[in-house]
This record gives structure tokens, sequence and C-alpha cells, in this order.
């Protein structure tokens, strides 16, 4: 089923659609920064490198990249238990494999390319900026501070600073895969492919909107800023596992296809 999922997923043209939206966003900000005339010399006290010049920090296109976010993670996936519904499909594959089998490699797939598409526009846009500059050491009194103290992990961004890039990596695409099994859990209880899809990004503005309320940081700030977090951000993504994953296992094996 694996291989047939996976040969499915490069036949669906908004797969496609997404991947060039993320390289234009990736891109964008590097051609913006690119340097026209320096020399070698001219990088011995040049400022600028990757962990400084990345989109999550200085980007200009960053803002539209947080906007769409909810619509990256599910578009690419979150609609194939709808589609397999509504089509009669899902009728089809359960003939050769059980159901249970089928709902789990249906929510770890959707959950995969959620926060592979969700973070490829980053890690596009990284390797861009490389081609640029130099992978210069950080210093927090030299060159651009951009995280300083009540930004995510400091101390980890000027002492390994790689490691740093690859830890925010992780956490967005783990964020990527909690809204794209939002949207695969949702599809359990409304089969209309389109609202399917825009529940992540409905739920994100929702939530943004009651948080901000109260005076708390918003999802999109958590896990897409630059913001001291702590042990909120875990609770948030131990809550969106469970609880998408739980409703989706429930509904998912209640109904009845055959």
């Amino acid at each position: 089923m694996l291989k047939m999922e996976f040969h499915r997923i490069g036949k669906r043209p908004v797969f496609w659609f997404i991947l060039i939206v993320g390289i234009l966003l990736a891109l964008i900000p590097v051609i913006q920064i690119w340097p026209e005339s320096l020399s070698k010399e001219d990088y011995a006290m040049y400022p600028m490198s990757p962990y400084v010049g990345w989109m999550h920090f200085v980007g200009e296109t960053y803002l539209i990249y947080t906007l769409v976010f909810p619509l990256l993670a599910s578009l690419a996936y979150s609609d194939t238990y709808a589609e397999d519904y509504n089509t009669g499909l899902i009728k089809n594959i359960l003939t050769r494999i059980e159901k249970k089998k089928y709902l789990l490699n249906r929510f770890f797939i959707n959950f995969f390319i959620g926060g592979l598409v969700s973070v490829f526009p980053l890690v596009i846009n990284f390797m861009g900026v490389m081609t640029a500059f130099p992978l210069i050491e950080n210093n927090y009194y030299f060159g651009m501070p951009v995280v300083v103290n009540g930004s995510f992990l400091p101390e980890l961004y000027y002492e390994h600073p790689f490691l740093y890039i690859i830890l925010r990596l992780i956490i967005i695409f783990l964020f990527g895969g909690v809204l794209a099994s939002i949207g695969l859990a949702f599809s359990t209880i409304v089969k209309n492919r389109y609202i399917v899809l825009i529940v992540p990004l409905l739920f994100v503005t929702a939530l943004d909107v009651l948080l901000n309320a109260f005076g708390q940081l918003s999802l999109t700030r958590i896990f897409l800023g630059n913001v001291e977090v702590g042990w909120l951000l875990f609770v948030y993504l131990s809550i969106g596992i469970l609880g998408s994953s739980i409703l989706y296992f429930y509904l998912g094996d209640k109904h009845e296809t055959i």
C-alpha cells in the first residue's frame, strides 16, 4: 500500500503546485540578499551568513509563509480519506488489507507529507543562502544578533547553530504534521474535501485569536515565531498528535465502508 500511496502523491497536481509555491517563497529572499560583486576578502568582515540570513529570521516572504502554513500542510494529502470514501475506492482497498492497517498507513503518510511540505521552503531557502554566504561562526556582538534573550534557545543558537536549525525544522515539521492530521481527522466527520482542506487554517486562525484575546502566545508565534516557549510547545504538540489520532482512528474505524 505504501508504494501505491507514494505513487498517488506524485500524480496529485496540487502536491506539485505546493512545491512550486514553496520554492518561490524560499528563493525570492535569496535573490534579494544575493551579493552582486563581493570578493573573498569581503567575506572576511561581512556579517551575513546562512545562520542569520535564513528566511525564518529575515526573509521578506516569511510572513506569507506563516499565513499559508496551515494550507501548505493540509492541501497535499489531508483530503485523501474523504476522496477514498466519496469515490468508493476505500471499498476496493479494504478487500486487500485490514481497515486498521489502512487507517494507520493513511495517518502516518499524511503526517509525513504534511510535515515535509511544510518545512520544504525553509530547507530550500537555507540551502540557497548557503550558496551565497559562508557558514561563518555566530557572534552575538559582531554581525546580526537575530536570536537574543527571550528568543527561542539563544544558547543553542550561538554554541551549535546548525543543531539549532535542525531543531527548528523538526519542530515545524511536527507542527505541519499535526495540522495535516487535524484535517485528516475532520474528514471522518465531513466528507466535503474542500472543507476538510481549510479546516487546519480555520483551526489555527480561531485558536490564535482566542489565545491573543487572553494574552497568551498564539500557535503561530509558538511554532513559527522566534520566541521563548519552554514546555508549552511540547504540550501543544502532544495534544495535537494524540487528539487528532484518537479522533481519526475512533471515527474511521466506526464507519461502515463495506
